[in-house]
């Protein structure tokens, strides 16, 4: 197995004003990825249209964000590629554990992003849109966010569910119109105060996208919401008593739903089960225990190396509830070391390098098993 280290540069940025306004500020950032990708023919003016028409609905502001770039950067909306793209996303996990399951009392959501570098934004953003809530997030095709807390201590994480919804060929078809889960995590984190109003929003919406979705709040609040194929399903727990923690990655979770696809990767099978695992080990986990955990690589941990094959870590991020806090560490390398971030706090906009590293993985990670009955 082959493996060697690089360098990749990271940024953080504040975004302020009107949606049109931090549309403006996006496009006038230095050294920002292009974000110019001409739509598809089948991409009519007519898809653009009913995509809008989502958005004013689902995640009001996004259009007049989205407008506010295309005239700042003289390009038009549907050749902003996170109008009208569907991107591949194998990876990711997620944790939520309530303040019972942990050593400060604070309710947290642990997550590690697998994806490409290629497609990766590599930035966090803290949004603070006019008559909305602050959060700070990851951010994928620019307007849209992976991971986010906001100022009420809403987190928001989210994880593929089953095999990826594409409009490449190939892959599975979308089963329905709707929203991508880029638009609907920023759309929760904007909008939503805590896990129930979130979970209320996120049963309204029409998802395309076949996501697991993680909820959590200052209260004790922790939600597993899981869409396959526009048919919804949820988990919920508290500090009344009862399971304390909620997990998943890449397959599955929810019985009511198991029919729809009875098979998964069988690396996302061993992380959901070492997730469990490490959920129950202890009746208290630490923050560093929980940090420690995520940062190890697979199969002991959730970190892996494969970002050539669209399966590399990109973060590991920590969201605690109590402290409106966002910590992440890059590209699984414990050596780039952590950093905090608070909504309350601006910290000035900026960029840095970290270090990944890469390797070549054996063919049989990728494989697929039923799942166990």
């Amino acid at each position: 197995m082959s493996q060697y280290m690089e360098k990749q540069q990271v940024g953080y940025w504040e975004l302020e004003g009107t949606y049109r306004e931090i549309g403006k500020q996006l496009a006038g950032q230095p050294g920002a990825k292009p974000v110019y990708s001409p739509a598809p023919e089948k991409f009519t003016q007519e898809d653009l249209q009913e995509a809008l028409r989502l958005y004013d609905r689902y995640c009001p502001g996004i259009r007049e964000e989205l407008e506010g770039y295309a005239q700042e950067a003289g390009i038009a909306v549907q050749d902003i590629a996170y109008t009208w793209m569907t991107y591949l996303l194998p990876g990711c996990s997620g944790l939520i554990l309530t303040g019972k399951k942990t050593d400060d009392g604070h309710t947290k959501i642990a997550r590690n992003y697998e994806f490409t570098l290629e497609d990766e934004d590599l930035k966090l953003y803290r949004t603070a849109p006019a008559g909305k809530y602050a959060h700070i997030s990851g951010s994928i095709a620019e307007f849209g966010r992976t991971e986010g807390i906001n100022e009420k201590g809403l987190a928001v994480s989210m994880s593929s569910c089953g095999f990826p919804v594409s409009n490449m060929p190939g892959m599975r078809p979308p089963a329905l119109k709707g929203l991508q889960f880029w638009a609907v995590i920023r759309s929760l984190l904007e909008n939503c105060a805590d896990a129930k109003e979130a979970l209320e929003r996120a049963m309204e919406m029409p998802i395309a996208y076949n996501i697991n979705l993680y909820l959590a709040d200052g209260s004790g609040t922790g939600i597993l919401f899981e869409t396959m194929e526009g048919e919804k399903a949820y988990a919920c727990i508290g500090p009344q008593g009862g399971n304390q923690y909620l997990c998943g990655t890449n397959h599955i979770v929810l019985e009511s739903l198991a029919a729809r696809e009875p098979a998964a990767m069988e690396n996302s099978i061993v992380r959901r089960d070492k997730l469990a695992a490490f959920a129950e080990k202890k009746a208290c986990l630490t923050e560093k225990e929980i940090r420690e955990f995520m940062l190890k690589k697979y199969p002991e941990g959730m970190t892996v190396p494969y970002y050539k094959e669209g399966f590399g870590t990109i973060k590991t991020v920590i969201l605690d509830t109590a402290e409106k806090r966002y910590s992440i560490c890059w590209l699984g390398q414990e050596t780039n070391g952590w950093t905090d971030y608070r909504v309350s706090e601006k910290r000035g906009n900026h960029t840095e390098e970290k270090e990944l590293q890469r390797e070549t993985p054996n063919p049989e990670f990728f494989a697929c098993k039923p799942l166990p009955a």
